[in-house]
């Protein structure tokens, strides 16, 4: 996606989320067992007026369904879209746990920010978290900071001292899609010259890509020795990384956009028909 769109879509989502007040930021805090933390975060949010207590068996449900981790210490508890109807305004609390809370194999959460938003507010939520956390030293500062105008400060895209510029961060952001397309195997390991295959599909789920459906959509391709782009047609974005969650709910996918794909490498095309099957299939009901 160009620098241009993503200041636009950022603009856009700080005007979405209003302002984050101090208020809603709970520092040094402490939970033993992913459980604790997730009631933890739905209490804040009862505390902060977001939802009703109706909103918290949702949360659990959610993360019992696919797992709210995105990476580099942090995940997006929300609830399922049956528990809407508890949500009183659209909002976001952050939970800070600098001794960090297991969230999962090899999964270690210092950041957890509970959403509540309805119907398609969450993907621009999401979006916009995941656009300005998905920088590594970032994060860490933010996990370990005792201020909690740093972290509005980072969220609304201002310096922080030692971090480095706005600009930066997003020139950062836009060579890190590239690169992490080279690691982890994300590229065929085997170097091979199979030629690209691309689809595009209409997301039909009313929820839009949310959450879940990445998850399974990256789980889907667990077995393939493919590497995986994709982008937003619709908005015109440029190709990321399909095998990262965090690249995945930055497209902002709602009903009725068009998700384009591009694989290639050894399984391209047997890839390409598992998605096939998901995206008509299985991502409709997710």
């Amino acid at each position: 996606m160009a620098i241009l769109g993503w200041l636009k879509r950022f603009s856009a989502v700080c005007l979405l989320m209003l302002k984050l007040e101090k208020t809603q930021i709970f520092l040094q805090q402490e939970a033993r067992s992913k459980q604790e933390a997730l009631q933890l975060a739905g209490n804040k949010m009862i505390e902060t007026g977001l939802v009703s207590a109706e909103y918290l068996p949702g949360i659990h449900t959610r993360e019992t369904l696919a797992s709210t981790f995105l990476d580099h210490g942090i995940a997006i508890p929300h609830g399922m879209p049956e528990s809407r109807h508890a949500i009183k305004k659209t909002g976001v609390v952050v939970i800070q746990f600098p001794e960090g809370v297991e969230w999962g194999v090899d999964q270690q959460v210092f950041l957890a920010f509970g959403i509540a938003a309805q119907c398609n507010e969450h993907l621009k939520i999401l979006s916009g978290l995941t656009r300005v956390l998905d920088n590594r030293p970032l994060c860490s500062y933010l996990a370990r900071t005792r201020e909690a105008g740093k972290i509005v400060d980072a969220l609304e895209g201002k310096l922080l001292p030692g971090l480095g510029s706005q600009k930066e961060w997003q020139n950062g952001y836009m060579k890190q899609s590239r690169r992490e397309t080279c690691e982890r195997g994300w590229v065929s390991r085997t170097g091979s010259k199979v030629k690209e295959v691309t689809r595009e599909y209409v997301i039909r789920n009313t929820n839009g890509l949310h959450a879940r459906c990445g998850s399974a959509f990256i789980s889907a391709l667990t077995d393939y020795d493919t590497r995986v782009d994709v982008r937003n047609v619709s908005k015109n974005g440029d190709y990321v990384n399909g095998r990262s969650l965090v690249k995945l709910l930055g497209l902002e996918l709602v009903c009725g956009e068009t998700l384009g794909i591009r694989l290639s490498g050894l399984h391209a095309s047997a890839a390409l028909k598992r998605l096939e099957q998901l995206m008509d299939e299985e991502l409709t009901s997710i």
